[in-house]
């Protein structure tokens, strides 16, 4: 009787995968040009999948496994919310120490010398959501670029009063980048780099991947050239305002594969279960994937919206997940109660930026595919 219900489990599974692939596949010029997906439970891998085409041009090489994408906002929890993690747990940093702790006397405007790191990273610093900053980071000397965003996003007033709002804001992570740097007395990215993803085995994961050694023959997903006319389509980061920056910023500028995103999610859930190795102390982990009080997101990571459709989530991840979505159509999930995840990372701003209705009708609709593979009902 038992192997016939395994049997059935695993009929069903298989099912569920192709019902994913044929998904991923489907999304193919609707949606995207090119795609990759993976999913698993309690840190394992049980699918992974690859579709379309690096772009639209004439002969352009599949897309597959090992593809890089740019995976925009997911640097907001996966570069910049991390290195706060690892600088709190050194206790170089403090969550709930006011800005003026690191900038006092310098370029901190006076109505943002109180704003703490917490209320930075679960967007409740009153912050705008965005402004076109690169407009006068390219008006700056090249040299000066990489340290004035934090500068140019303190600069901007509040909408809101601290704590009275969650309003999602690019800004907060820029100047999160500022507080990284000083803290740590290396570049966000090579903080990452150094201290997070080169003691996990990710050889990949970073920013600026063209400046690496080989880093002009990997296979880059395109995007577009966006607000700034002329610019790489590929291999080049997508947001203006990091790009302008130099590359690398606190909210965008994180590249990598489908891969070693589930790799680095498959890290946190085991931290998050209590095991101690690797960089992140379980304790740490725990406090930063728990939503603080009055908070609506984790720090540095979202929540799905409420039952019962979820949002871009889908209706099978629970209240406990994490994750996080990104601009240019990426998007993970963990589910802390039940350990599932899914990784789905696309281009679909290739096809055109201002088009979102088909990337959020189709993230859904995959994450359900997927969970479905993986048990739920």
């Amino acid at each position: 009787m038992g192997g016939n219900r395994a049997a059935a489990a695993g009929a069903t599974a298989t099912r569920g995968w192709r019902e994913a692939a044929e998904l991923l596949a489907g999304g193919v010029g609707e949606v995207y040009t090119a795609a990759a997906a993976v999913a698993g439970e309690r840190g394992e891998m049980c699918w992974q999948g690859a579709a379309g085409r690096l772009s639209r041009a004439p002969h352009s090489p599949p897309a597959a496994l090992d593809t890089v994408f740019d995976l925009a906002s997911l640097t907001k929890p996966l570069a910049t919310a991390l290195a706060v993690l690892l600088l709190a747990q050194e206790g170089r940093v403090s969550l709930d120490e006011p800005l003026a702790r690191w900038f006092s006397g310098s370029w901190l405007p006076p109505d943002k010398g109180g704003l703490t790191l917490t209320q930075l990273l679960t967007h409740r610093a009153g912050l705008p959501a965005w402004r076109p900053l690169y407009q006068e980071l390219l008006a700056a000397p090249a040299p000066e670029r990489p340290r004035l965003l934090p500068r140019l996003a303190a600069a901007v007033p509040l909408e809101h009063p601290p704590d009275t709002v969650t309003l999602y804001s690019d800004l907060g992570f820029m100047i999160l980048q500022g507080v990284v740097e000083e803290a740590a007395g290396l570049p966000l990215d090579e903080f990452c780099r150094r201290c997070l993803y080169e003691p996990l085995g990710l050889r990949l994961l970073g920013f600026t991947p063209r400046r690496r050694p080989g880093g002009d023959t990997l296979p880059y997903a395109a995007t577009e050239p966006g607000l700034i006319p002329g610019r790489p389509e590929a291999g080049e980061v997508h947001d203006e305002n990091a790009w302008a920056a130099g590359g690398v910023a606190g909210h965008a500028g994180l590249f990598g594969t489908a891969g070693e995103i589930f790799a680095l999610v498959a890290y946190l859930w085991r931290a998050w279960q209590g095991e101690g190795s690797g960089p992140l102390q379980p304790a740490w982990v725990r406090r930063f994937l728990t939503l603080p009080p009055g908070a609506d997101r984790a720090l540095g990571f979202d929540r799905p919206s409420p039952a019962p459709e979820g949002g871009a989530a889908g209706r099978c991840f629970s209240p406990a997940s994490v994750g996080h979505l990104g601009f240019t159509g990426t998007s993970f999930w963990l589910d802390l109660a039940t350990g599932r995840q899914v990784i789905l990372l696309t281009n679909r701003v290739h096809l055109g930026r201002e088009d979102k209705e088909k990337i959020q009708a189709f993230r859904p609709r995959f994450h359900d595919a997927a969970c479905r593979a993986l048990g739920c009902a």
